[in-house]
Parts: structure tokens; sequence; C-alpha cells
């Protein structure tokens, strides 16, 4: 029996479909490793949002050519950069014929197939398959990791906002969302497996859309129907969301799961800049205003809300103004926490014929500044959970201490071993770095 080895770079997204690869690979009779040295096959499944993460993947696919020469194996890259970066791995890698296949993110289901011809024509050309951008994979059930009660749906693929610093769209293709029926089918098969928390992934789930009877199903329909079909569901959370899809409407409907216990109290809504003029040229399609004003209104209905965001700042032309925007929403909405980056230019984005450009020294003073701030928040908000009891479930061990997640989907700490899957009354009694440490009052 054939070995592979997976390697995972970049979202939750990859984190999903390495799970659709290896339930894939699986089921046509191959076995997963942990240990590289063992693999027959090696696959690298990347990212290629960021430069940061392009840069980590391709370090790691240069660094598999000592292990082709010591072992007769196949290298595989998967995933955004197999779409996006495919001249600059041909020039590279391919050339030196260590990497034997190149396949795009909707293109896994021909691994079986393309692995065994390449063991069968070992010294031939590399294989590159990028695919049509209509598969979502949803009659896949994903192979599951038994530890644990976590579970991910990968609701939709692809994206059509073209953001013009975003490459998601060229590399993940057109948004197209799965069935209600399939999701609900996974969901299903989670729950038997014990994963009673569930993240539903999309790059904009809040513009999820499926049809039945002529009828349009949207996100807030697909949220109903989840919570009232799986009462065994324990809390359920979704990533990620465009502020312009966040109606007042779909507002009033999630905080009514979340003042009923079924949604997380958490939403990550990347506001990526707090200058209106940055907004526009970034292709956002609204403005500080309306972002603000929809904060505002879901924490009027949950006041213990959690409010995470990405933020991007040196974005082309950006001024010192434009920056203090951002600086002075960051203070205005205090997230709980922020995903912080400085602008990356990527192919095909319009962004990358936007001048003038800013400097790196500049950009990475602002990102300090705004990283500085940002902890301060963090940290206030941080301390104003001492002395008070929440509820936890507990999601992991590690040594003697038990790890869980509180309901706003923060991670707390627990000094002894307590059961996976099991609900506690917990008192924060200090912050450890950025993690609230807990004390059991009640089981």
């Amino acid at each position: 029996m054939r070995k592979y080895f997976i390697k995972t770079y970049g979202c939750q997204m990859n984190l999903a479909d390495s799970l659709i690869v290896s339930k894939i690979l699986n089921d046509a009779g191959f076995e997963k490793t942990e240990n590289i040295k063992e693999a027959d096959i090696v696959l690298i499944l990347t990212c290629a949002v960021r430069e940061h993460a392009e840069k980590r993947a391709l370090g790691q696919i240069f660094s598999l050519g000592s292990l082709k020469k010591r072992k007769k194996c196949l290298i595989g890259v998967l995933g955004c950069m197999a779409r996006g970066l495919k001249e600059k791995l041909t020039e590279g890698c391919l050339k030196e014929n260590f990497v034997d296949f190149l396949l795009g993110p909707d293109a896994y289901r021909k691994l079986p197939a393309i692995i065994e011809e390449k063991f069968k024509n070992y010294e031939n050309k590399p294989i590159t398959i990028i695919e049509e951008e209509k598969e979502t994979y949803c009659d896949i059930l994903p192979e599951i990791n038994q530890e644990g009660i976590e579970g991910f749906v990968t609701i939709m693929r692809g994206c059509d906002n073209f953001c013009s610093y975003c490459i998601v769209p060229y590399v993940r293709g057109r948004e197209r969302a799965r069935p209600i029926s399939s999701i609900l089918q996974e969901i299903d098969f989670l729950l038997s497996k014990g994963k009673i928390l569930i993240t539903l992934l999309g790059q904009n789930v809040l513009g999820y859309k499926d049809k039945e009877n002529d009828k349009i199903l949207d996100f807030s329909y697909l949220l109903t129907t989840i919570i009232e079909k799986f009462p065994n569901l324990r809390y359920l959370h979704f990533l990620t969301s465009h502020p312009k899809d966040l109606s007042f409407e779909l507002i009033e409907k999630i905080a009514q799961l979340m003042n009923l216990g079924k949604l997380f109290k958490e939403l990550h809504l990347p506001l990526q800049s707090g200058s209106n003029r940055i907004l526009r040229l970034m292709n956002r399609k609204y403005t500080r205003e309306e972002y603000y004003e929809k904060i505002k209104y879901l924490k009027e209905l949950v006041p213990d809300v959690s409010i995470t965001t990405d933020l991007i700042v040196g974005f082309p032309t950006e001024t010192e103004e434009d920056y203090e925007a951002t600086f002075d929403m960051v203070k205005k909405i205090g997230f709980d926490f922020a995903y912080m980056f400085k602008y990356s230019e990527r192919p095909y984005t319009k962004a990358r014929n936007i001048f003038p450009k800013i400097s790196e020294e500049i950009k990475q003073e602002r990102l300090e500044k705004l990283i500085n701030l940002q902890n301060e928040i963090t940290k206030r908000k941080n301390e104003e959970m001492i002395n008070k009891n929440y509820p936890i479930i507990i999601t992991k061990n590690q040594n003697n201490e038990s790890i869980g997640r509180l309901p706003n989907n923060k991670l707390a700490i627990v000094k002894e071993k307590l059961s996976i899957g099991k609900e506690y009354i917990i008192k924060i009694i200090k912050i450890d770095g950025w993690t609230p440490i807990g004390e059991i009052i009640k089981e």
C-alpha cells in the first residue's frame, strides 16, 4: 500500500480541503503517514493569498529536491499556487524535474489516477491540471480526525467580489454554493463522529444562495435550518463574512441565534481599512460609517459579542490621513482581536497597477503602531474578564491542562485534565499572555 504525506499551508478552507484530499486518497487505497521520510507521495497544499504564505510553501517545495534524490517518490503541488504560479513553478522546481504534478483546487478528484500514471511513467514530464471552476466536492464526506469535537464544513467555494488586492477569484474561481442538502448531510456525518462545534467556511459565507423549487435559500435560511434540524449541535460558527452582505435583517437573525446560545457570540468581519478613499480603491463596496453602524447594531442586540477583524496597512496611495482613519476606527470599535498585515502585492490583481506604492519602511512603521494599539485593546478586554464566570466547553487536553472555548469563541485554559466535550462553569482568575486562565466552580 502506497503512503502519502500532506503538508497544508494557509486558511481553514485549505485545512478543510486537505480532509477532502485525504478522503479521496484513502478511498482509492492509499494510506496517510505523518512521517515524510516513509511517504511514497508528498503533497504540498498551498496558499497564495499572501506573499508570506506563498514563500513558506515555495521554501518547502524546493527543499524536497533532496528527498527525491534519496528515494523514488512523487511530489505534488496542490491548491492556489498551482493555479496562480504555474509559470514560476515550471521555471523553477519543475525544470529541475522533482515536482511531478500540479493540481488546482478543483482537480483533487483526479489525484489517484494521476499518481498511478506518474508511477507508471516516472521519468515523464510533470502533469499540470487546473480544471473547471465548478467543483464543490458536495458528494464527498471528509476524512475525519477522531480526536476533538470541532468540525469544518465548506458551504461555498470561490469569490465574486474582486477586491482589488485579492487573488482569490483568480486562483479559486468564481463563487458557487453547495446545495443545502449536501451541507446538512455533512453536518449530520460530523455530528455522528462527535463533532459538536461546527464552523461553516467560505470566502464570503454571507453571500450564500441555493435554489430549491424556484426559491432562493440564503444564509439566514441556512443557519436557521441547521440549528432547527440538529438539536445536538452545541455551537455553530462561520467564516468569513463580507460587510456589504451583512444586512440589518441578517444581523437580527444572527443576534437571535447568538442569544439562544446556538451561535458563538463572535463575528469576524474584515474591515481592511478605516479610510473611505482606500475602501473605494480596494473595491470593498461599503463605507466606514456603514461598517460602524452594523457593528453598533449587533452590539446593541448582543452586548457581550466579540468582534474580530482583518486590517491591511500600506495599501497603494495610503496617506497618513488614510492610515489615521484606520487607527481611529480600531479605537472607536474596540475589536477583541485583529489580524493585521502589510499590503502584499498579488499577481492578477488591480491593486498592482495603483500607484504610488508605499515603502516597506512606512508599511512596517504603520503596522507596528497598529499592532501596539490593538494589543492594548485586547489586553484591556481580557482583563475585564477576570473574576467573572463563564461556561466553557472543553476541546482539547494538553499535558495536565484543558483547553476550551467560551461562548464568545475565545480560548481559555483550565489547569487540570477535564473531559473533552463536557461543559463546565469557570471563573477567570488571571490572564497568561493573551489567554484567560480559569478554575472550575461548577460542573
